[in-house]
């Protein structure tokens, strides 16, 4: 269970069953002793005892003292890594590091910004920093949670997809068999028909035949045994390595969501017991954590993948001379992800009332684009996960496509005006700065790879161009090896999860590409129910999601743009995007909402 989210905006001066003294540290470093502290040398950062102050006043009669009831009463009791025996005192904003006296005086002499921990302090727990530091907690643990949630979906489908094949086997099996006793009863009926006329003659032919009958039947019975037992051995040695994979993911998890617990924990200790001081110092140390354990989230989340496979049985036509010549019946396929295919169920709409083409990205992991051709601006929905609330901003024109260029960048093309624009959003999704690119007219589409612009054009030269972020023109794609046009109108494009092939939908072609970087035709997807693509999609798996306008449909393809399966019953859609964090299609109808559905393996 996620540790629930931390409110710091709580009043400080709530009781506490934990209520600390500050002691003489004089006593304490040099005696061993514990003795309340009287006062507070501001000079020398120290707390002293009625006993150590009164030769304090005497030996240094310059420095001022505070006495118990104004002395500073937020004070850190952690000790300094490097010197045991000294208390941590100060926090160094220039080396981001922490300090007791000792360390203040060696490392610290030339700093400009040592500052005593308590003048730090006050009103941490409205700090945009412990906002942040609990709002990086609360998206990690998500993050976290979500490869448990897709690490029990795999779990499931390893354990499912046992059962399902091998019952297909057993049920062949059967059927095999079945098929062959059938086809033998009819024999022996045969021979004992005839068997009348020359009853002793026959009846050894009888026992000679029946004998060898038996026979192949227990040599098929051998093989089809072998087989299965085969397919068994292989899928359980697959079945032993997903699940050790999947679990120590799940062991990996746990042990990083035990160490964000603890400081969330830990927060809302010192929280409730005004310690503003250690509050500083899980903040700090608490971040470190964050930024440590992100790397190893995300290897966590890339290594959640298992073996796909299937097995065919050979005998289709099962006849007992077939049977009898057969040598190997079942084969054994791997099989790539993105040929498995998905149920998509329904999850929600989100209101967006507007009838115009619009194609969708996510810019990052929540944050959802959609160009509004019709009204001319780019719609932004911050945290799809959050809220379907949304902005917008204003374009020169429409735009007829978006694509994402990192986290913060995005490119809209505006085909009026014959450029690309560039736009820059800070972390709170305002403009923070637009760089037009001119690319020429005829420009509809764009991606984005490797620092390069993928454009293509609709006019009657009918292309696709890569170009560098400048506008000047790489590579274009117009005709095939055999000099005859590839596109007759390349309308949407996108990269495929490698970056090794260009998906182009041709809407006049009712057809999708497969593109090297080089220009090579490496597949061509082509069905009745595809009628009018539109814009493309890739999921993690390399899987190819494409709308089919006309055919009211999103189609699965696999990498190699092979048919998987069609999603029926969508009313003339233009958009399409993927959510990996949430596993979920994004479908933008021409004349509705957008729809969201939860994809799972079948």
């Amino acid at each position: 269970m996620a540790q629930s989210r931390i409110d710091f905006s709580a009043s400080f001066t709530q009781d506490s069953d934990e209520v600390q003294e500050m002691f003489c540290e004089h006593c304490d470093k040099h005696d061993k002793h514990y003795v309340s502290a009287e006062g507070f040398c501001e000079e020398c950062f120290e707390y002293l005892c009625g006993t150590c102050l009164k030769f304090h006043k005497r030996l240094l009669v310059s420095h001022t003292i505070k006495d118990k009831d104004n002395m500073p009463q937020d004070f850190c009791l952690e000790k300094c890594s490097v010197h045991q025996d000294e208390l941590v005192k100060f926090y160094c904003q220039a080396c981001n590091k922490f300090a007791c006296t000792e360390c203040k005086t060696q490392d610290h002499g030339n700093c400009s910004m040592v500052s005593h921990l308590p003048a730090l302090v006050p009103g941490i727990e409205n700090s945009q920093e412990i906002k942040e530091l609990t709002e990086n907690l609360d998206e990690l643990m998500k993050d976290l949670e979500n490869t448990e949630k897709r690490v029990n979906i795999n779990m499931k489908y390893v354990a499912s997809q046992e059962t399902k094949i091998l019952d297909m086997v057993m049920k062949k099996k059967k059927e095999i068999l079945s098929v062959f006793e059938q086809h033998q009863t009819g024999i022996i009926q045969n021979i004992e028909k005839n068997i009348e006329e020359a009853i002793q003659k026959l009846e050894e032919k009888k026992k000679e035949k029946i004998n060898k009958l038996q026979e192949n039947q227990r040599k098929l019975e051998k093989l089809l045994q072998y087989e299965e037992n085969e397919i068994k051995k292989k899928i359980e040695i697959i079945k032993k390595n997903d699940t050790k994979v999947l679990q120590t993911i799940i062991d990996e998890t746990s042990k990083m969501k035990t160490k964000l617990n603890t400081v969330s924990t830990e927060l809302v200790h010192h929280q409730g017991a005004d310690q503003r001081c250690q509050m500083f110092v899980v903040m700090k140390k608490g971040q470190e954590i964050i930024d440590q354990l992100k790397p190893d989230a995300e290897k966590q989340w890339q290594n959640n993948s298992i073996h796909y496979y299937n097995v065919e049985c050979k005998a289709s036509e099962q006849n007992i001379t077939n049977l009898q010549v057969c040598d190997k019946f079942f084969t054994y396929q791997e099989i790539q992800e993105s040929e498995v295919q998905r149920t998509a169920r329904y999850y929600t709409d989100i209101k967006f009332p507007s009838d115009s083409w619009s194609s969708l990205c996510f810019l990052s992991k929540h944050c959802l684009l959609t160009d509004n051709c019709k009204y001319a601006n780019l719609v932004i929905f911050k945290d799809i996960s959050v809220s379907t609330s949304y902005d917008t901003i204003d374009l020169p024109v429409g735009a007829t496509a978006i694509a994402r260029v990192d986290n913060n960048k995005a490119v809209v093309t505006l085909n009026r005006l014959g450029i690309i624009r560039l736009i820059t959003f800070s972390k709170s999704m305002t403009v923070t700065n637009t760089e037009d690119i001119q690319v020429g007219e005829g420009c509809h589409c764009v991606a984005y790879s490797n620092n390069k612009l993928l454009v293509s054009y609709t006019d009657e030269l009918a292309t696709v161009k890569i170009l560098d972020m400048s506008g000047k023109v790489q590579k274009i794609f117009h005709r095939d090896q055999y000099r005859k046009c590839l596109f007759a109108y390349p309308h949407y494009l996108t990269i495929s999860a490698d970056n090794t092939v260009i998906y182009v939908s041709d809407a006049d072609n009712n057809c999708v590409l497969g593109l090297t970087f080089d220009g090579k035709v490496k597949a061509i997807y082509k069905d009745d129910q595809l009628k009018h693509p539109y814009q493309l999609t890739v999921d993690k798996s390399g899987a190819v999601f494409v709308c089919g306008f006309l055919s009211h449909n999103i189609h699965q393809l696999s990498s190699e743009l092979t048919k998987v399966k069609v999603l029926q019953g969508i009313n003339r859609p233009v958009g399409v995007a993927y959510c990996q964090n949430e596993n979920r299609l994004y479908v933008r109808e021409y004349e509705g909402n957008i729809k969201v559905y939860d994809l799972s393996l079948e």
